[in-house]
């Protein structure tokens, strides 16, 4: 019986060890030219209490921004880079109907929007 409450106490432990901690947000997006296309991309960004992560396909390379690095306001939040910056931008209209989130890609080189993607928002537990 001893072990048995010993066993019980350490499985309480550990199954408690394994719940989630925080709430972050999982973006998809796909680029507005590719819509109609067949074999489009979505691209996946991750927002959490800490860090914006992402897989930047263009440098093929796995991203991590500290957040207090992120431009955030009241319904937008950019990350900016030497070259490059992306910004979140929700958009609300008239008539009760749900808000959209779109992304922009803004290139700083040439000064321009590169691309617009279309973008989806789910709130996500976090480990």
């Amino acid at each position: 019986m001893k072990y048995l409450l010993r066993f019980s106490f350490f499985l309480l432990i550990f199954s408690s060890a394994n719940g989630f901690a925080d709430q972050g947000v999982n973006i998809s997006c796909v680029n507005m030219k590719n819509l109609l296309d067949k074999e489009y991309i979505v691209h996946r960004y991750k927002f959490d209490v800490t860090t914006f992560k992402f897989f930047d396909h263009d440098k093929n390379l796995f991203v991590k921004v500290p957040n207090e690095n992120l431009i955030i306001r009241k319904d937008f939040f950019a990350a900016r880079f030497s070259d490059y910056e992306l910004g979140f931008q929700i958009n609300e209209f008239e008539g009760g109907k749900d808000p959209i989130i779109s992304m922009s890609k803004y290139d700083y080189i040439n000064e321009k929007f590169l691309d617009h993607y279309l973008c989806d928002a789910k709130v996500a537990e976090i480990n």
